[in-house]
């Protein structure tokens, strides 16, 4: 690891957390989910949205979940987000109505399901099943830009108090939620390229988000109208989203900015640098390159 992202002993823990097989996890990961991912019972016309935190995860469930319903917003305004979408591996003791296993047994088929479970991790049954997954990829430095608003404002990771600087040292060394974004993010690129996943680049969706919009219906067999794409694109807008997106404990940080290129307003130049050098090493070969 570059000396600019040298991490002390002290680097700051959250409540509860804890590390299976690499991964660094919070308190309100449930570890029967993590030991035994088949733990759960799945349908074959289930759909799962993963990614690894702060990727445009929320944006592409909204999308998939009013193309699910053919552009009915009815469903979705209806129930809060948490309770319509279960988290498969969220329990959290603060939030006990929103444990995401119990949520999932009581939806109808079909149901929309978030993760953001390693492929390592990830349900085998529900795989072997067909189900439907999308997976939703953002650059790495708009990520732990995002990732680090997030730790400030979010009660599941408790207080952070550290700066920017110092939560890029944690993030570079795999010591955040969900662990090292390239360990994550390479071995869910290796398993897209020979399996029916649909592979969707946060930054691509911006640029064209109706484009987005088709290739989501698509992959679910949705045959849906000029007119219903359009009006699912408009709905799931950041300015309409923002407004209506929300989460139970940091109702007006959940959806920050969504821009490309934020990281231009906290990276150094010796941290740019270091970052590009690794990211280069860590990449190579492997043929995934992001809009920066």
């Amino acid at each position: 690891m570059d000396d600019v992202f040298k991490l002390g002993p002290d680097y700051y823990r959250s409540p509860g957390e804890w590390t299976y097989k690499g991964y660094v996890l919070g308190g309100y990961n449930r570890k029967d989910i993590f030991e035994c991912p088949d733990f759960a019972e799945y349908r074959v016309d289930d759909c799962f949205v993963v990614s690894y935190p702060k990727s445009g995860t929320t944006w592409t469930l909204e999308l998939t979940q009013l193309i699910m319903n053919d552009g009915d917003p009815t469903f979705t305004e209806s129930a809060h987000h948490n309770d319509r979408i279960p988290f498969l591996e969220y329990k959290y003791d603060e939030f006990p109505q929103w444990e995401g296993l119990g949520i999932l047994k009581k939806l109808k088929s079909p149901r929309l399901i978030k993760s953001h479970l390693p492929v390592s991790l990830f349900p085998k049954s529900a795989l072997y099943k067909g189900c439907k997954v999308i997976y939703v990829a953002r650059n790495p430095k708009d990520v732990v830009v995002s990732y680090y608003h997030f730790y400030k404002t979010t009660v599941e990771f408790g207080e952070y108090g550290g700066d920017f600087h110092d939560f890029l040292k944690q993030f570079m060394n795999g010591k955040v939620h969900y662990g090292d974004w390239f360990t994550y993010m390479l071995e869910w690129w290796k398993y897209i390229a020979d399996n029916d996943i649909l592979f969707l680049k946060y930054e691509d969706m911006k640029k064209d988000p109706r484009l987005a919009t088709v290739k989501i219906a698509n992959y679910l067999n949705r045959n849906l109208s000029d007119e219903v794409i359009d009006k699912i694109t408009e709905y799931c807008s950041f300015k309409k989203m923002k407004k209506h997106v929300t989460n139970e404990n940091n109702e007006g940080n959940y959806m920050r900015k969504g821009v490309i290129g934020d990281w231009k307003k906290h990276f150094t130049v010796a941290e740019n640098e270091a970052f590009e050098k690794i990211y280069n090493e860590r990449m190579e070969g492997s043929g995934l390159k992001f809009d920066w």
